[in-house]
């Protein structure tokens, strides 16, 4: 049932919106959440270090797990300032302009499967010792953009995690960090590793089949995932 906000309009005095009483507004909480990798480069797998022990049809789902947090872009609407008379001003709208990166931060586990994959990614594209790129063309240059970019699909659900709430789909998506700064080392410190990445945007999609698109995903990893849970319960 969707909710209704007819309360919105007879409770602006005390913004009081709790209760069981009907036609009450439930807050947006944040926290639930998921991603999605819809594609990624098909040789990325050749970059990542046979000892490493990771499948190409396992980085996804590596990355979508380890997950723990997202900043996606947002937009600015500019004006453009007139002045009138005696340095009165008024203004009307100008150029849209939305960030083009998204950071999303990975736990990282022994073995750095995060450290691989996001390595491999960055050298892939631009080899560290040689400063050029791996990818080549069927006729000897570089390839194309499809060849190295990854399209990433995220959304936030309600507390049940079942219902799409935020939505989003990020087009030409690439890491623009190799993370090997954060593996430092201190030896009065001992803690987790959160290994956090900005990844280049070309295009954002927030259109309605982008909100299907991720439903889809949802009621995929909500099944998948109690079918996990109930495998893997102590007998």
């Amino acid at each position: 049932m969707k909710n209704s906000y007819s309360i919105l309009k007879t409770n602006t005095l005390s913004r009081k919106f709790g209760g069981t009483i009907k036609g009450v507004a439930a807050p947006y909480l944040s926290g639930t959440f998921f991603i999605q990798f819809a594609k990624l480069p098909d040789g990325l797998k050749t970059y990542i270090p046979e000892d490493a022990g990771i499948a190409q049809n396992e980085i996804a789902s590596i990355l979508q797990s380890s997950c723990t947090g997202v900043t996606p872009p947002g937009g600015t609407l500019s004006k453009v300032e007139f002045t009138g008379l005696g340095g009165i001003k008024w203004a009307v709208p100008g150029a849209i302009e939305y960030g083009n990166s998204v950071s999303l931060k990975f736990i990282e586990f022994s073995g750095t499967p995060i450290l691989s994959i996001f390595h491999a990614w960055v050298k892939m594209i631009r080899d560290y010792k040689y400063g050029v790129s791996h990818l080549r063309g069927g006729d000897g240059v570089a390839s194309l953009k499809v060849d190295y970019a990854a399209i990433l699909y995220y959304w936030t659900t309600d507390p049940s995690g079942v219902n799409v709430e935020y939505y989003a789909c990020y087009d030409g998506v690439f890491p623009t960090k190799d993370p090997q700064d954060l593996f430092s080392g201190d030896v009065e410190t001992v803690g987790k590793l959160d290994v956090e990445i900005e990844f280049n945007v070309d295009t954002i999609w927030h259109e309605d089949w982008v909100k299907a698109k991720c439903q889809s995903f949802l009621d995929d990893t909500v099944s998948s995932g109690i079918n996990s849970i109930d495998t893997n319960t102590p007998k």
